[in-house]
């Protein structure tokens, strides 16, 4: 009976006892208040006072429910403990990539571009000579010193470029892109535009001559790789991005057209189909591209045996008739007549050469010793092992910007690299198949090794972006 009692009581002195409390206050207000009301603070008055506030105090510390400034607090703290995690896989991944078999890339693709780039110093100042002493004064160092201003100017743009922000390349290639424009334009309809023979590839400011064909094409590689890195996807759908691409890309291939300028129209139209062919649009449409591509070659081979190709100068013409018809008179007024001095300079060198500046074709025989036929200079007089390792150096440098695509970690950087291995190649391969006698006479230089500042700092541009690329892979450019 008596735990029942307890009990039952316990319940009771639950509920009086918050009531005594509430009474309690209450009483103590009151007391205040009359203090108040009567203007003096007795000894019970200020004991009241401390024992409120000494209660609030512990309320305080045992509240639950946290102030604005406590939530502050904690917000700036998890800020700062996401920072943190965020970071450190970033850190992480610099870590493994100063391990990883791309780090060393940018400095195989630094190397062999800077012993190109040496080498055509020497290469152009033996194969220039005799022209300098013919046309420029009887100096035999005029074309030399130019080439290595030329050179150290594409070092510093290069050095430039591959400083670049990753997150930056993108607008840079469409900066790139408004000016080659411009200056394609401007060499056309402007006064400053300069014609060489039967051409107007040339904008003249002053004593340098500017060649925006070239910088039209790094500058149609970063564009289409920014663009195709968008709407790859979309590709496989619509045929929207097709024929956005086709505007893109075929304002500079109008404009060098017009010049004309026929190879370097051919390789912008190349690079803008192996972009896309990267991006992985749609194979079908490439199936359509290459087979109207090969009809087009065969109208346009059997049209200028003809001579009546439209749209194309006489010489141009004659170029590729005289290629296809096999013709072998070694006159001077035929149109093989490059081809054929180009083929006996390399058979004429051999296995080791005839020796450095002990070339026999380019006094004379040679129309362009040092820009269009400096390969057949080089086997000439260094031989099939110089021209083999002249051919490794390219070989290694597409090798390295492939490879930078290949660990790239989004798809623009990855179309990027592969463009501008794409360029170095199709040029390379195109000025060694003119002068061996594959191709017919385009007029395409070989790059970094032809004589010439826009070539040879446009490529040191290209190269300089996929070692942009590199660096960031390698943590050396902040993200």
């Amino acid at each position: 009976m008596k735990p029942q009692s307890h009990s039952a009581s316990s319940p009771q002195r639950s509920r009086v006892a918050p009531q005594s409390r509430a009474a309690t206050r209450s009483n103590s207000r009151s007391r205040e208040t009359s203090a108040r009301l009567n203007g003096s603070e007795d000894l019970d008055f200020q004991a009241l006072r401390q024992n409120r506030i000494r209660a609030d105090e512990n309320r305080a510390n045992l509240r639950l429910v946290p102030t604005e400034l406590e939530i502050g607090e904690s917000h700036n703290e998890l800020e700062q403990f996401e920072r943190l995690v965020e970071a450190k896989p970033a850190r992480i991944a610099r870590k493994k990539a100063a391990k990883t078999p791309c780090a060393p890339c940018h400095w195989g693709l630094l190397v062999a571009s800077m012993l190109l780039t040496a080498l055509s110093i020497p290469l152009v100042y033996s194969a220039s000579t005799a022209i300098a002493l013919d046309q420029h004064g009887g100096n035999p160092d005029f074309f030399l010193t130019r080439q290595i201003g030329f050179a150290l100017a594409g070092f510093l743009v290069m050095i430039f470029a591959s400083r670049i922000a990753p997150q930056k390349l993108r607008g840079f290639s469409w900066v790139l892109y408004l000016v080659a424009i411009l200056g394609l334009a401007a060499t056309k309809w402007s006064p400053l535009g300069a014609s060489m023979g039967n051409t107007e590839r040339w904008l003249r400011v002053g004593p340098i001559t500017l060649q925006f064909s070239e910088l039209a094409k790094i500058a149609l590689i970063g564009v289409m790789a920014d663009f195709w890195s968008r709407a790859a996807r979309d590709s496989q759908k619509s045929m929207w991005p097709w024929l956005f691409a086709g505007i893109i890309a075929g304002i500079p291939l109008v404009l060098t057209f017009l010049q004309p300028h026929l190879s370097a129209t051919l390789v912008l139209f190349a690079i803008s189909i192996a972009i896309a062919f990267y991006a992985g649009a749609p194979r079908k449409h490439f199936t359509a591209i290459f087979a109207s591509m090969a009809i087009l070659a065969v109208l346009t081979a059997v049209l200028c045996k003809t001579g009546s190709m439209p749209f194309m100068k006489p010489y141009q013409q004659q170029r590729i008739a005289a290629h296809f018809g096999g013709s072998s008179k070694d006159d001077a007024r035929t149109s093989d007549y490059q081809k054929l001095q180009g083929e006996r300079a390399i058979m004429r060198g051999g296995v080791k050469g005839v020796g450095l500046g002990a070339s026999l074709y380019k006094q004379g025989h040679l129309p362009a010793p040092h820009t269009d036929f400096i390969y057949a200079v080089i086997g000439e007089e260094l031989g099939l092992f110089g021209t083999l390792g002249i051919l490794g150096l390219y070989g290694a440098i597409v090798f390295f910007c492939f490879q930078t695509g290949h660990s790239a970690a989004c798809a623009f950087d990855a179309l990027l690299c592969a463009g501008v291995g794409t360029l170095i190649a199709l040029q390379a391969a195109g000025n060694i198949g003119v002068v061996s006698g594959v191709l017919p006479v385009t007029g395409m230089p070989l790059p970094i090794l032809t004589y010439g500042g826009s070539g040879l700092i446009c490529a040191l541009l290209g190269i300089g972006l996929v070692l942009a690329v590199s660096r960031a892979q390698c943590g050396e450019i902040e993200e």
